[in-house]
């Protein structure tokens, strides 16, 4: 769900910098898997991770996950910060949309940092200071840190909550990611592409008269001569045109293929079983990985919403 959020990135701040807790995905983003090694201290005995509980009834509730509640009054502020992070010309979502978004996104982060709890990572104290140190020289000093508080509805219980939830989701999901490999089955596939069926047509009985794929290619595209470069399962908009890249033997043309685009006809260049993933690829197979393990989790959770 990451990266649907194209409009929560201030959203996201309100939440104190929660992704501050990872580096960007310069390299090659879950099922929960190993702890990865990490510069934030762990707490290596198991018997030290506090155990989450069920929060007392009368403690006002927006969600529970697992058992586990989410505070209404953490809901209703990044709610209220969310809805706010929109520009004044802005499109604003629905307040349906905005509740959906603002719940689905902390009971993900529940569910990541569940996960992060059972494979032995909690932020340690010593670590939790350091953030909230970091924090607050990134705003310029303890005043701008309190100011910033005061104007999006933060505590210093709630703040440093939020920083310890942050960075422990923000390790499970660095281990979900990390565990897309750096190699993959790739095509490396160069297309005639046309929004006319006829040009299309045409292109094809080229091609059965012996005419060059790249010369009709370079035609057609005269940008790019119709070049896909390498891609993996999973890397192209369309699967239909995935599909038959990987099925067809390399040096073959694929029939006409027709996508919402346009027309397409594929010629295999190369096909490697493992080939290096370029970063954009690795960067999209870390994103599925990460929306397959959230899917699987959400589906094997309890998860029981208490707002309207």
């Amino acid at each position: 769900m990451f990266r649907k959020y194209t409009q929560v990135l201030f959203y996201l701040l309100v939440c104190l910098l929660l992704i501050s807790a990872c580096e960007p995905l310069t390299e090659p983003p879950p099922l929960p898997s190993p702890v990865l090694n990490t510069s934030v201290p762990v707490i290596q005995n198991p018997t030290e991770i506090p155990t989450p509980t069920e929060l007392p009834p009368q403690i006002p509730l927006a969600a529970k996950v697992n058992g586990i509640g989410i505070l209404l009054s953490d809901y209703e502020r990044e709610l209220q910060n969310y809805r706010s992070s929109f520009a004044e010309n802005d499109p604003i979502p629905s307040d349906e949309e905005l509740k959906q978004t603002v719940l689905t996104f902390l009971i993900e982060q529940q569910l990541l940092v569940n996960a992060a709890h059972q494979n032995g990572f909690s932020l340690s104290e010593e670590a939790l200071e350091q953030k909230i140190t970091e924090l607050s020289n990134e705003m310029g000093g303890q005043d701008a840190l309190n100011t910033w508080m005061q104007n999006n509805s933060h505590s210093q219980e709630s703040l440093r909550t939020s920083l310890r939830m942050a960075a422990e989701a923000a390790h499970q999901r660095d281990a979900i990611i990390d565990e897309v490999p750096h190699t993959a089955e790739q095509v490396r596939a160069r297309q005639i592409f046309t929004i006319h069926q006829g040009d299309a047509i045409d292109a094809e009985r080229s091609l059965a008269g012996g005419t060059d794929f790249e010369q009709i290619a370079w035609r057609h595209s005269p940008e790019s001569g119709g070049e896909l470069g390498w891609f993996p399962r999973g890397f192209l908009l369309f699967p239909e045109i995935e599909e038959a890249a990987f099925s067809l033997p390399v040096g073959s043309n694929s029939t006409i293929i027709q996508t919402e685009l346009g027309f397409h006809i594929l010629h295999i260049i190369a096909h490697e079983d493992a080939h290096p993933l370029t970063t954009d690829a690795r960067v999209i197979l870390q994103d599925k990985a990460l929306e397959a393990w959230l899917s699987a989790a959400k589906d094997q959770a309890e998860i029981e919403i208490l707002v309207p």
